[in-house]
């Protein structure tokens, strides 16, 4: 560690330590808790947001099944007025609309697992304000008790500056713990919501074998198709 790192510890360590004493324990706490607040309105706006995102890709899902049954009655009509090249570019943009279903329902599959991470996390966050809110109360009286009993001893004694030092260090202790439990539930959250954009893509030997596999099915499904309305045609 060079002479510039230590010194620059050595004073944000005495500055801390100024702001530890000057700090005052309801300020504190009150602030913990308009902070967290504040997180739980973070949650909500990206709920809201991801409910959204969600919605828009139902509607997208909904609308590709039409195109993909528009695409098979045209497959069918076109084989029937002989035009099979008609049909096989019906066939096609039906692949096309299949691929583009399959990639939306994951993306919506994904979505519900974020949406449910999302709300766990503002259950456990509201959670936690209750409970520091209750804890705020009894801290504050505790707090006021305290310096309560530290000026009537000052007063009787004149020699109870050790005690007034050890209390406050104590409830700098725990405003500190409280406040560290605040942080770690909004990082949570946070990190959850970052990983929000994270989707997996196909490489490329997977595209060229999904190619392969596609063009089997186009060329399979127009034989069978032939092969039905011939039949048809036969009855």
């Amino acid at each position: 560690m060079d002479i510039f790192t230590r010194l620059k510890s050595i004073f944000n360590a005495k500055a801390n330590a100024l702001l530890d004493e000057i700090e005052n324990p309801e300020e504190a706490l009150e602030f913990s808790l308009k902070e967290m607040r504040e997180q739980i309105k973070k949650i909500k706006k990206s709920l809201l947001e991801v409910t959204t995102i969600k919605k828009k890709l139902e509607s997208e899902l909904e609308d590709i099944n039409g195109k993909i049954k528009l695409a098979d009655e045209q497959a069918e009509l076109s084989i029937s007025l002989g035009r099979e090249d008609l049909a096989k570019a019906a066939l096609e943009k039906k692949q096309d609309l299949i691929e583009q279903k399959n990639k939306i329902t994951l993306d919506i599959q994904q979505i519900q697992e974020k949406l449910r991470l999302i709300r766990q996390n503002k259950e456990q966050l509201e959670t936690s304000v209750k409970q520091l809110e209750i804890k705020k109360e009894e801290l504050i009286a505790m707090n006021r008790a305290a310096d309560a009993q530290i000026t009537v001893k000052e007063i009787i004694t004149g020699i109870s500056t050790d005690m007034t030092e050890i209390n406050e260090r104590i409830t700098r202790a725990e405003n500190k713990i409280r406040e560290k439990n605040a942080k770690v539930a909004a990082m949570n959250e946070l990190i959850e919501i970052e990983n929000l954009d994270g989707l997996d893509k196909l490489d490329n030997l997977e595209e060229e074998l999904n190619k392969v596999q596609r063009d089997e099915k186009i060329k399979q499904e127009l034989e069978n198709l032939k092969l039905r309305l011939k039949k048809g045609d036969v009855e």
